[in-house]
């Protein structure tokens, strides 16, 4: 069918190609997908389509100021998203899974740590405790006041106390040591938070969602103990159950290398309808760049002489077919025929005997949007032999 020469057909390199950005555009969205990122990537997305349509309707101005926008916009990006590019870098980076996981943390820490918490609980006193794992929070933390202790219950107790000067900000601990108290943490600019978390719930979210620490959080109006780690936040009932959990976050593997079969299933069965969608767009976007994409073919076409002088003939040895190495967009090579090309050759004023044209672009007709790379040969042989006319015999 028509229509159908104009769909470009993907190689398995294309299918390949495919298959890999639809996993790229999946995990982006997933790690973007309670961020202001996200909402930053669909404007992008939407201004790129833009750009496209405006491209191909020939919209002079339109793309001129889209380009001139493109490169403002790169710069802007990096400048507002380091923290969300550098949190994609380390997750991809594969050196995560070699990084060793051992700690100082003593043994009774987890559950001190988890005892006191609850304690803070019961007495209705706000609390956020932060603790470190591989990466560095210290950069996105403000205020404070540094300090060297060990973790000791009462020492967390009098550091939130209502009196204290510091009880509204958070306590930092790395390594076994307390090592500071009143920090600021960023804010989560999470829209789908529960309006009965404050601050403390979305400061400590901010932080979870660019970093691997564990956040600890004690609400003093419901005397709540909830911990959020990489986004997610988790209510606790009982202090045996967190004092496992935190032994587990600080003392255990957290990531673990997949295997191959596990990534399959994954890829196949977990969020398919996301998935799903992930690949049609990047299909479709596929197909828009594949059929502007620009395509070579090398095809034999036919000689027609015109204009023959008066008795003379074009000899049967005279080269008739010659290859052409045509390119243009993938869809009109795709859709050329074999009748749309003509290769023509004018023989007026030419006399009787052997003759070497030399062809160029203009003696070759194509369709619109395919042009001629080389013709092969360039140089023809033109033999013309006189009309031989039967005797008449009596």
């Amino acid at each position: 069918m028509p229509l159908l020469n104009f769909i470009p057909t993907p190689a398995w390199r294309d299918l390949v190609d495919i298959l890999f950005l639809t996993l790229v555009a999946y995990q982006l969205y997933q790690w973007f997908r309670e961020t202001r990122a996200l909402r930053v990537l669909i404007g992008l997305v939407v201004l790129g389509g833009i750009y496209s349509v405006a491209k191909l309707w020939g919209l002079f101005l339109t793309t001129w100021v889209f380009q001139i926008l493109w490169q403002v916009l790169l710069i802007l990006l990096l400048i507002l998203f380091q923290s969300e590019i550098r949190q994609v870098l380390e997750k991809v980076s594969p050196l995560r899974y070699l990084r060793s996981r051992r700690r100082a943390y003593r043994g009774t820490f987890a559950n001190n740590l988890a005892r006191v918490v609850f304690e803070l609980a019961e007495e209705k006193t706000g609390a956020l405790v932060v603790l470190t794992r591989d990466d560095n929070p210290y950069q996105l933390i403000h205020a404070g006041q540094k300090i060297m202790a060990l973790p000791d219950p009462m020492l967390i107790k009098s550091i939130f106390n209502h009196h204290a000067p510091a009880h509204d900000g958070a306590v930092i601990i790395s390594q076994d040591r307390l090592t500071h108290m009143g920090c600021i943490l960023p804010l989560s600019d999470r829209e789908d938070l529960p309006e009965q978390y404050g601050t403390r719930h979305r400061a400590a979210l901010g932080l979870s969602e660019v970093t691997d620490a564990v956040c600890l959080v004690v609400s003093e109006e419901r005397s709540e103990v909830a911990s959020i780690v990489g986004g997610k936040i988790s209510l606790w009932n009982q202090p045996e159950a967190l004092q496992e959990k935190i032994t587990e976050w600080l003392g255990g593997p957290e990531i673990k290398v997949p295997t191959v079969q596990h990534f399959f299933e994954d890829f196949f069965t977990k969020n398919w309808k996301t998935k799903l969608v992930a690949l049609a767009l990047v299909s479709i976007c596929w197909l828009v760049l594949a059929s502007h994409q620009e395509g070579k073919i090398s095809v034999s076409a036919s000689i027609r002489y015109t204009n023959p002088p008066l008795e003379l003939l074009v000899s049967k040895d005279s080269t008739r077919t010659v290859e052409l190495n045509l390119s243009g967009r993938q869809s009109r090579i795709k859709s050329i025929r074999r009748q749309d090309m003509r290769v023509h050759v004018d023989l007026g004023n030419l006399t009787q005997g052997l003759h070497y044209i030399r062809l160029s672009d203009t003696n070759v007709y194509l369709p619109s949007g395919i042009d001629v790379e080389n013709i092969i040969p360039r140089n023809i042989e033109v033999i013309l032999t006189r009309v031989q006319k039967t005797d008449d015999r009596e």
